[in-house]
């Protein structure tokens, strides 16, 4: 909680002012609040010279074990997160006839676990993220970071998607995975908010088919992502 209570004196000071690098130069250093975020780095960080930690910054690093990657937006300098499938709540995560867990190479040669859905008519994946340490001021997309496998099935029935925010607003969505790319990670959007002072706290999300007849294969879940939008949109 220290490192969180870092980041939060952080970010309400960084809510009050007002920019004064150019772009040029927002590219070329860190953000305020960095510092606090990567002392639950899984990987050396390399301070010095600032090059060299903007470059770290901008692959990425993975955090606490491996739930969690942060990076930095190389062309808007703002902070970006994906929380991993590890650190989700999957309905029937832990039964292996349901789902399987492999791992995957991320940030800095760092192994961290993606599930494998191996067949279920139930699908709820759910989680949870502190946005205090989200740049301030910023319109972020949520998304889920999936991929489908070439025989995937029973995707027919679109998703159910809710975002609740810290002040309890709710953002609800519905999403077909059916006709999704192939063999490759996708972002699959589950809505969007702006982050402000008055809106610091926990925000929760769920993912659900609850079809107790619709068997379900093929999904490889990664995390969920929180990214900066631009001005023109993606």
């Amino acid at each position: 909680m220290e490192a969180e209570a870092e980041i939060h004196e952080e970010a309400k000071e960084m809510g009050s002012e007002k920019p004064k690098q150019t772009g040029k130069a927002r590219v070329t250093r860190p953000p305020h609040n960095y510092v606090a975020i990567v002392k639950h780095s899984d990987v050396p960080i390399q301070t010095f010279p600032l090059d060299k930690l903007c470059d770290q910054l901008y692959d990425g690093v993975v955090l606490q074990k491996g739930k969690k990657k942060y990076w930095v937006d190389r062309s808007l300098n703002k902070n970006c997160f994906l929380v991993f499938a590890r650190e989700l709540a999957i309905t029937w995560g832990h039964d292996s006839e349901y789902w399987e867990w492999k791992t995957v190479k991320e940030s800095g040669d760092v192994d961290v676990e993606v599930a494998v859905l191996i067949q279920a008519c139930w699908l709820e994946i759910s989680g949870k993220f502190r946005t205090v340490t989200l740049s301030p001021k910023t319109l972020y997309e949520v998304s889920l970071v999936a991929l489908m496998t070439k025989s995937s099935y029973g995707w027919g029935v679109p998703v159910k998607i809710i975002i609740t925010l810290p002040d309890g607003l709710e953002l609800k969505c519905e999403e077909s995975l059916q006709h999704k790319r192939r063999e490759e990670w996708i972002h699959v959007l589950m809505g969007e908010f702006m982050t402000s002072s008055e809106n610091i706290g926990e925000i929760r999300f769920c993912i659900s088919e609850p079809s107790t007849t619709n068997r379900k294969h093929g999904l490889v879940v990664k995390g969920v992502a929180f990214r900066p939008k631009t001005e023109a949109g993606r």
